[in-house]
C-alpha cells in the first residue's frame, strides 16, 4: 500500500501543478490521444478521485462561491468573476482537466478493468466518471458525450443534448452498480483512497448520484423523477449515514492540501472574504454552524459586499475566510487565516454527503410528494449536517454549546417551515439550510439556484454590462470555440456575454 499512495501522491501532484494554474492550457481536448503510458488500475484511479477533488476545490468551487454570495472577490481574478466578467479564454484549462485527464484515465480504469477482471475499478471508475459528467454538464450545458473520449475517431465531438447526457449518465451508473456487484482479480481496496474498495458504499454513492440527477431535473420529467426517486427510496441504496459519504481525502503535504486552504490561506489569503450577505444570513437566524464554517478576526467576522471592490478596493489582511470544517483543523490567526499543520486535519472536499441526500429527499417530498414527509426529512438534514461538522472537529475544534445550540437551531428551523403556507415559502426555507450546508461545495448551491431561485440573491454592485441576472451557465472555452466552432452551440446564435443567460436544459 505504501508504493500504492507514493504512486498516487506523485501523480496527483502533477495534477495539481496543471490545474491550480489557472491561467495556462496544457492540453487540447481535441487532439491528445489517450497519451498515458499503459499502467495497472489501481495506480490510476487514486489520480483520477484526487483529482476531482482538487478540480471541484479549484475554479470551479471559487466562481460558484462568489456567484452563489457565499465569497466576495477582492483579488484580480475573484473581482471580476464576482462581477461576472468570466471569458471564454478564463476556463480552458478546466475543460481540458475534465475531459483529457479525469474522464479520459476513467475511461482508462473502466475498460482496463474489466478486461483484467477487475470489475469492481471498472465500477468505481463508472460510479465517479458519473459524477464528472454531471458537473461538466450541469455548468456548460450541452457539452460533448457521446464522440468526446474517441479521440482517435473525432477531433471535433458534436455536442450532445443535456437530456441525452443525463440519459447516458444513467447507463453509466447502472454499469457500474452491475461491476460493483462483481468479483475482483486484485484486492479492491488496492489504490481506493475514498472508500478502501467498499463496494456497497460504492453502490450507495451511484445511486445518491441518480437521486441528485432525478432532482436536478425534476421539472422536465416530475414523473420519470418521482418514480426513480420511489424507487431508490425503496431499494434502502443511498447515502444516508455520514459514514458513506463521498468524500476525497487530501494530504499534509505542501501543494497536495485541500484546495481551498491553500487558495484561502496561503497562497492568495486576500483574493476573497466572506460575503456579507452570507454573514448576515447566518447571523440573523444565529446559526450555529458559522464559527465551523467562517473564520472570525479578533472575537468577530469581517465581511464584503459582492462587486463592491471594484470601486472601493478591500484590502484589509484581517477578514473572515473559509472555517475549520471547509479546509481543515488548525488554529484561527488573529488575521483569520488558519494553519492546518497536522497530518490527517486537512478537511475533504465534500462531493455527496448524508445531508445532501436528506436534503434532496425532502424537497423531492414537498415538490414531488414521494415517499417520505418533508419536514422530518429537512431535520435529518440538518442533524447529518450537524454531526458531520462535528464528528470532523472533534472535542478540540467544535465550537462550544454546539450541539445543545443545533438542537435549538433546528428545531426553530422546522417550526419555521411548517409555517409557511405554501410549497414555495417551505422550498425557500429548505434551501436556505441546504445553501449554508454547502458552502465548501459551491457547485451543488449553484445548481439549487439555478432550479429553484432560492435563496434569493442580488446582483452584485457593479456586475458586467449586458449580465441583469445571475448567470444560468459558464461560458464555452476559447479553445472548443476556436478548434471545434461548428458544434459549439451557443457562440453561433448569442454571443457572450448575452450566453451566460441562456438556462440550462433543467432550467427551462
Amino acid at each position: 500500500m505504501r508504493q500504492y499512495l507514493k504512486i498516487c501522491k506523485t501523480l496527483w501532484l502533477a495534477l495539481a501543478l496543471v490545474v491550480v494554474s489557472s491561467c495556462d492550457d496544457f492540453l487540447d481536448v481535441n487532439t491528445s490521444p489517450n497519451n498515458l503510458p499503459a499502467s495497472d488500475v489501481q495506480y490510476i484511479l487514486p489520480g483520477a478521485e484526487l483529482g476531482i477533488g482538487f478540480v471541484m476545490g479549484n475554479t470551479i468551487q471559487l466562481v460558484n462561491s462568489l456567484w452563489v454570495q457565499h465569497m466576495a472577490g477582492t483579488g484580480t481574478q475573484s473581482d471580476p468573476y464576482d462581477r461576472y466578467n468570466i471569458t471564454p479564454a478564463d476556463l480552458d484549462n478546466e475543460w481540458d482537466v475534465m475531459y483529457a485527464t479525469l474522464l479520459d484515465d476513467l475511461q482508462q480504469v473502466k475498460v482496463q478493468g474489466r478486461e483484467e477482471g477487475n470489475f469492481i475499478h471498472a465500477g468505481m471508475a463508472g460510479v465517479l466518471q458519473a459524477y464528472v459528467w454531471a458537473v461538466t454538464s450541469d455548468i456548460w450545458g450541452d457539452v460533448p458525450f457521446s464522440q468526446a473520449l474517441n479521440f482517435d475517431q473525432s477531433a471535433t465531438p458534436a455536442y450532445d443534448p443535456q437530456q441525452n447526457i443525463y440519459a447516458g449518465i444513467f447507463t453509466i451508473l447502472n454499469d457500474a452498480i452491475a461491476d460493483l456487484g462483481k468479483t475482483n482479480v486484485i484486492s479492491a481496496g488496492e489504490g481506493d483512497l475514498i472508500y478502501g474498495g467498499n463496494a456497497a458504499k460504492w453502490t450507495r454513492a451511484a445511486n445518491s448520484i441518480k437521486l441528485k440527477l432525478y432532482l436536478q431535473s425534476r421539472k422536465k420529467n416530475p414523473a420519470e423523477a418521482t418514480t426513480g426517486i420511489n424507487d431508490l427510496i425503496a431499494s434502502g441504496q443511498l447515502i444516508t449515514s455520514n459514514a458513506d459519504n463521498l468524500n476525497v481525502p487530501f494530504f499534509a503535504s505542501s501543494g497536495a492540501q485541500n484546495p481551498l486552504y491553500q487558495y484561502n490561506h496561503l497562497t492568495r489569503p486576500n483574493d476573497m472574504v466572506a460575503s456579507t450577505r452570507f454573514l448576515d444570513s447566518l447571523q440573523a437566524l444565529n446559526d450555529p454552524r458559522l464559527p465551523a464554517i467562517l473564520t472570525q478576526v479578533g472575537g468577530t467576522y469581517v465581511g464584503y459586499d459582492n462587486g463592491l471592490h471594484t470601486l472601493q478596493n478591500f484590502t484589509n489582511p484581517n477578514r473572515s475566510r473559509w472555517g475549520l470544517y471547509i479546509v481543515g483543523k488548525g488554529q484561527n490567526a488573529a488575521n483569520g487565516t488558519i494553519n492546518v499543520a497536522v497530518p490527517g486535519d486537512q478537511a475533504p472536499f465534500r462531493l455527496i454527503t448524508a445531508y445532501m441526500v436528506h436534503f434532496w429527499l425532502a424537497e423531492a417530498a414537498l415538490t414531488l410528494g414521494t415517499t417520505g414527509d418533508p419536514a422530518a426529512l429537512y431535520r435529518q438534514a440538518l442533524q447529518a449536517n450537524f454531526d458531520d461538522i462535528s464528528s470532523f472537529l472533534g472535542a478540540t475544534y467544535t465550537p462550544a454549546n454546539f450541539a445543545a445550540d443545533a438542537q435549538t437551531y433546528i428545531a426553530a428551523r422546522e417550526a419555521a417551515f411548517n409555517a409557511q403556507p405554501t410549497t414555495e415559502g417551505k422550498l425557500n426555507v429548505l434551501i436556505r439550510d441546504k445553501w449554508v450546508s454547502s458552502a465548501g461545495n459551491a457547485y451543488e448551491a449553484y445548481n439549487d439556484y439555478r432550479r429553484t431561485g432560492y435563496p434569493r440573491l442580488e446582483l452584485p454592485q457593479n456586475a458586467l454590462a449586458g449580465v441583469n441576472r445571475i448567470p444560468s451557465r459558464w461560458p464555452y472555452v476559447q479553445g472548443e470555440i476556436q478548434s471545434n466552432r461548428d458544434n459549439v452551440p451557443i457562440p453561433n446564435d448569442e454571443p457572450y456575454p448575452a450566453a451566460l443567460l441562456i438556462p440550462v436544459w433543467w432550467m427551462e
